[in-house]
């Protein structure tokens, strides 16, 4: 199989790997009735007022946010694998979907970002879901990375440095 060896790239195609299931079980959520909001209106949200946020154009703007948000959380995914190494990747996942969750839903929401949701259960269930982004992320990123992207071994030679400098291409 052949496997990516940019570390964005990398990022960007786990995050959205990751993140299209949470997507589908927020918008099940949704029409449950068990949360009011889906992270596409909570995306469109940072753009538009929340009177705005079910229009067509909005609803495809905050799907474009929200997959931009999980795209560049797998790549901080990624550079945190390439510092650590791959061992327990998916509980190392686990705790960087809690994180994020604690971002977005904490802190985002005292500054104004997000939507102060209606529903007890939404920001629980919005946990549980960061948690299988996280795990996700844990599981699917070291299966389609090179192995030069992730120094499980600190002696091992022939890794990718985490910023290029431009000495690799010289001594090439």
């Amino acid at each position: 199989m052949l496997k990516i060896k940019d570390r964005i790239l990398h990022g960007m195609i786990t995050g959205i790997i990751a993140g299209t299931p949470d997507a589908i079980i927020n918008a099940l959520e949704y029409r449950a009735g068990l949360t009011d909001l889906t992270y596409g209106q909570m995306g469109a949200n940072v753009f538009l007022p929340k009177s705005k946020i079910n229009d067509k154009r909005a609803k495809f703007l905050g799907i474009l946010a929200n997959y931009t948000l999980i795209g560049a959380s797998g790549t901080l995914f990624t550079y945190l694998l390439s510092v650590t190494g791959r061992d327990k990747a998916v509980i190392k996942g686990i705790g960087y979907g809690i994180l994020s969750w604690l971002a977005i839903y904490g802190m985002g929401a005292k500054v104004g970002l997000t939507v102060q949701t209606k529903k007890p259960l939404a920001p629980l269930l919005s946990f549980v879901d960061h948690v299988l982004f996280g795990g996700l992320l844990g599981l699917i990123a070291p299966k389609i990375g090179d192995d030069s992207l992730f120094p499980d071994n600190k002696q091992q030679t022939g890794t990718q440095p985490l910023i290029a400098t431009g000495e690799e291409i010289a001594k090439k």
